[in-house]
């Protein structure tokens, strides 16, 4: 994680380290690890820790850029995170990770950029291609299948084993780390074309061990169930 202390201001300078908008690129978060590296007298690594990012996301962007509207599947994510755990109403709209790779996130018609609780018949009015579940939220939404499947069962990424688990990075605050792997697994599932080069596992350790020292996604995937298939009737 680049940096995820809280909110402060640091006495004498008139900076503020800030998270943004709990988005994964954002601007804010940039300036706050170089303002970090500044304080603390590592301003190379704060530099390199930057350019990683911004290197991750230029990288996602130019895989997705070009990938016409009418070929893209919809997307939902649901059982976000959002000041503790829920279900599969809870969701958001310009969703970083699937912003970062150019994805068709069903939520984003209805304008919000925010964390939302939607309506079941709205998720199925949406009926997306490929859902991906917060896996902090995932026994949630397990428990309300198990009450409900014929709900469930109308989705077509329900019927098609188009339900997948992502690692969760927010919680209050931001693991920015996770976040960027969560993009690129997102990435090879939406866009396998134009991820085929691309092993995501390799690809998050290769980020965890820059930014954190060590390879963390077989801890990750034991804490939460990593990158997965999910089968919602499963016991």
């Amino acid at each position: 994680m680049c940096y995820t202390g809280a909110a402060s201001r640091v006495v004498g300078i008139e900076k503020v380290l800030s998270y943004g908008q709990l988005g994964t690129f954002d601007a804010e978060i940039f300036e706050s690890i170089e303002l970090v590296g500044e304080i603390t007298g590592n301003i190379q690594r704060a530099d390199d820790v930057v350019y990683c990012i911004k290197g991750c996301q230029d990288d996602l962007e130019e895989r997705t850029a070009d990938i016409p509207e009418a070929d893209k599947p919809s997307v939902y994510v649901g059982g976000l995170g959002m000041k503790g755990t829920h279900g599969i109403e809870s969701t958001q709209g310009g969703f970083p990770p699937l912003e970062a790779i150019n994805a068709l996130n069903v939520v984003d018609e209805t304008g919000t950029s925010a964390s939302v609780m939607i309506d079941k018949e709205q998720l199925l009015e949406w009926d997306p291609d490929i859902i991906f579940i917060d896996e902090s939220g995932y026994g949630m939404v397990k428990k309300d299948y198990a009450g409900n499947p014929g709900l469930y069962n109308s989705l077509q990424a329900v019927t098609d084993s188009s339900v997948y688990g992502y690692l969760p990075y927010n919680y209050y605050t931001t693991n920015i780390d996770t976040a960027i792997a969560d993009s690129y697994f997102m990435g090879k599932t939406v866009f396998p074309d134009a991820f085929e080069d691309l092993d995501p596992i390799e690809k998050v350790d290769e980020i965890y061990e820059f930014l954190l020292g060590m390879a963390m996604y077989d801890q990750m995937d034991k804490d939460f169930g990593g990158f997965v298939r999910l089968d919602l009737s499963s016991q």
